[in-house]
């Protein structure tokens, strides 16, 4: 698949659980996603649509061998802990 591709499809599949994010903040628990509890996550959430297209890579190809059911929600753990993979993965190559 070509990494321009990839890199867009990953995008929009982080802005997708980004705005699934806000709608369950706004109308669900009824609080606005930029008031202060939920600032936290919702700046954390938005880091995640940039960090998951490497750590989508990455952590697809440990899983593909995996259980079918695994392997399907891959996508939504890999948006959620991409900004600390990244993290690790940072300090671990400036060491």
């Amino acid at each position: 698949m070509n990494d321009k591709f990839t890199y867009l499809l990953n995008i929009v599949i982080g802005i997708f659980f980004f705005i699934f994010y806000i709608t369950i903040v706004n109308a669900i628990l009824n609080h606005d996603a930029l008031s202060f509890p939920y600032i936290i996550l919702t700046i954390y959430f938005f880091i995640s649509i940039f960090t998951l297209t490497p750590v989508s890579t990455e952590f697809g190809g440990k899983t593909k061998d995996w259980n079918a059911i695994i392997a399907n929600y891959s996508m939504i753990v890999a948006y959620l802990i991409s900004p600390i993979w990244a993290a690790v993965k940072y300090f671990k190559e400036c060491n």
